[in-house]
């Protein structure tokens, strides 16, 4: 890390099997420091975007893209998440997006514009199914390649459409506003609260003001 670029090395090929958790600790950069983003990037490798090239095969990219992007992916996310729930999404996702949230009023235009924004994701980082021959199991398979010095991205937007294609499991916490795993999925119109600390004292804040609501309105 230097000035606000990460550097790394194209002459320096490695590899590393994705976790579950890769795609989640992205979408974490978008609130984090230069150094939270630097760790990651030791991890998994490099995005390469937006990369300058440096002599004898070194890349630098802005840490900023970084963090951009995961403030994208981070809306994206969070509304699949909405559809699925049969919510349109919040404005400021759509706006994060660059989208007119009236222009996304009903849910059959926000499931729209999420396809679309996914599959311009798809094509950003050339992810493409490949044929092949598995000399082991002696039979043809199909899986998703990617070319580039990196496919880090690929992977991450693969994780991505997997997770808006599957994420009924996921909800949003009412007042964090990260995405969680219930352990039962809450009623569309009410609010739900993730198991932070902070999160389950707003529980607890908004339970006591609804209960006072209700005993006004039945005094009335």
């Amino acid at each position: 890390m230097e000035n606000g670029y990460l550097i790394w090395d194209a002459n320096s090929i490695g590899s590393r099997r994705p976790t579950v958790a890769l795609l989640a600790g992205f979408l974490e950069l978008a609130d984090a420091d230069d150094d939270s983003v630097y760790r990651f990037a030791k991890k998994w490798g490099a995005l390469d975007i937006n990369a300058q090239a440096l002599p004898r095969l070194r890349f630098r990219e802005p840490i900023t893209t970084w963090r951009d992007l995961a403030v994208r992916l981070r809306a994206i996310h969070r509304l699949g998440i909405e559809v699925n729930l049969e919510r349109r999404g919040s404005d400021q996702d759509w706006e994060t997006l660059g989208e007119d949230p009236k222009q996304r009023s009903s849910l059959k235009e926000a499931r729209f514009a999420l396809m679309k924004y996914v599959r311009l994701l798809v094509a950003k980082v050339h992810l493409q199914p490949r044929l092949y021959w598995d000399g082991l199991k002696k039979q043809w398979q199909i899986d998703f390649d990617s070319d580039g010095r990196s496919n880090l991205l690929a992977v991450i937007v693969m994780q991505l459409m997997i997770d808006v294609a599957q994420n009924d499991r996921y909800a949003i916490c009412s007042n964090c506003k990260r995405s969680y795993l219930p352990a039962r999925q809450p009623s569309p119109g009410r609010k739900n609260y993730c198991s932070r600390v902070e999160c389950k004292r707003a529980s607890w804040r908004n339970s006591k003001r609804e209960l006072r609501r209700m005993k006004r309105e039945k005094s009335h």
